[in-house]
């Protein structure tokens, strides 16, 4: 099998010094993720890896095990936050985990965030959260299509509703302060 790999300028230009020694970065340019070189580059690498993975003849059988073994119910570490009890729960096959609360133990859980619901092909993660330490508030990111950027938003827990603000271009985690006052 032949691959066309892309082709990739490189830029001299580009030098830092490390311990004494002088390094070039040439291809620093290519760490802008917004530069339609960057964009066309990685359209181009992306092709090529499709190219090669279509090719092989176990594709679909590959495919079919995975599904098969992924396909069980997965559930993450609970919490307690105010009055009430948090997990995430994934059935088996969904793209991303649902966020259930419970208001005691014994009740029924209802679900209380789904990522899934966001959009419709379930790329929207829910990628960090934080419940306010008198259980009032729920802060929580979300990425869309694997980016690294986050939008943080902030929702009322008792009655749903997201408050108007919205944090853009995030990469951090969330953990209230001890007053409930802010993140």
């Amino acid at each position: 099998m032949v691959f066309d790999y892309p082709q990739i300028r490189r830029d001299e230009s580009i030098k830092e010094t490390l311990h004494n020694i002088e390094v070039c970065d040439v291809y620093q340019y290519l760490e802008d993720p917004d530069s339609e070189e960057t964009k066309l580059f990685v359209e181009k690498q992306n092709q090529l890896t499709m190219s090669f993975i279509n090719e092989c003849p176990y594709k679909s059988k590959i495919n079919s095990r995975l599904t098969e073994m992924s396909n069980f119910p997965k559930y993450e570490c609970p919490l307690i936050s105010g009055k009430n009890y948090f997990f995430k729960k994934n059935s088996g096959l969904q793209n991303q985990s649902v966020l259930y609360k419970q208001t005691s133990l014994d009740s029924e859980p209802d679900v209380f965030f789904d990522p899934n619901a966001l959009n419709a092909d379930g790329t929207t993660s829910l990628t960090a959260y934080s419940f306010s330490e008198d259980g009032q508030w729920f802060a929580y990111g979300l990425s869309d299509a694997g980016s690294d950027w986050v939008k943080i938003k902030i929702r009322n827990v008792e009655t749903g509703e997201d408050c108007d603000e919205i944090l853009e271009r995030c990469k951090t985690a969330i953990s209230w302060t001890h007053d409930n006052l802010g993140f």
